[in-house]
């Protein structure tokens, strides 16, 4: 029987857990592995949930800060990741290698040349002020965009066809709007489901996906992975 498959974080947090064992000869906590992948702790419990379930983790003390495990599956499936031993002389210095390349926003302006009257008319002004689209969008090194599909959103004025900008780095909190990524079993699909909606966590330790359309219904999981908090919105004409 070949293994249950491995979505990219789910592997991510196998090899979190292998290396923080190699280090410290312990197993880690969920707020020690939401550190390293960059989520919250509710992110982390869902893959740890799930990885339980495919037999890649196992529990050894049930309500433990540092039960968790590694099972002989998952030490299989990490053995023929892990990379070759790299010889001393083929290691490169970085030390003047050029820095990675800024965010394409950091440091773009355009030129805020005054306002103009959607309603009634207003007075022309002639100052002339630059907007750094870094700042007005609220990105940084971890942000990234999506371009939506679907009118789940409408009401929030995010449209088909509109480009959405993603920050990583941010806890979502209630009613942010957010990139979630759903096991398929929880929705009846096979794989895993990217969606945007508001999030909305429970006291039970589920969430409510909200979305933002009046003709639709909010999906209800147990579990799910939050890939970021919607900062901005592009649209072009």
């Amino acid at each position: 029987m070949s293994a249950p498959p491995l979505t990219p974080k789910q592997l991510q947090v196998l090899e979190s857990i292998r290396h923080h064992q190699e280090e410290t000869s312990l197993s880690p906590t969920m707020q020690e592995l939401g550190a390293v992948l960059a989520v919250n702790r509710v992110t982390v419990y869902g893959h740890v949930r799930a990885l339980l379930q495919k037999g890649y983790l196992e529990n050894l003390e049930p309500g433990a800060s540092r039960g968790l495990d590694l099972t002989d599956l998952a030490l299989e499936v990490l053995k023929r990741r892990r990379p070759e031993p790299v010889a001393k002389e083929e290691l490169v210095s970085t030390a003047n290698n050029p820095a990675a390349p800024p965010h394409p926003f950091v440091g773009l302006k355009l030129p805020l040349l005054g306002r103009i009257a959607a309603g009634s008319a207003i007075e022309v002004l002639e100052d002339r002020n630059d907007i750094d689209l870094s700042d007005f969008l609220n990105t940084n090194e971890e942000s990234y965009m999506l371009e939506v599909q679907g009118d789940s959103m409408i009401e929030a004025h995010i449209q088909s066809g509109d480009f959405v900008v993603i920050r990583r780095d941010i806890t979502p909190s209630p009613g942010d709007i957010v990139v979630a990524i759903l096991e398929g079993d929880d929705i009846g699909q096979g794989s895993e489901v990217a969606t945007l909606k508001r999030f909305f966590p429970q006291p039970d330790g589920s969430f409510i996906l909200q979305p933002a359309n009046a003709a639709l219904q909010p999906i209800y999981c147990d579990h799910l992975e939050v890939r970021g908090v919607v900062t901005g919105v592009l649209r072009s004409y």
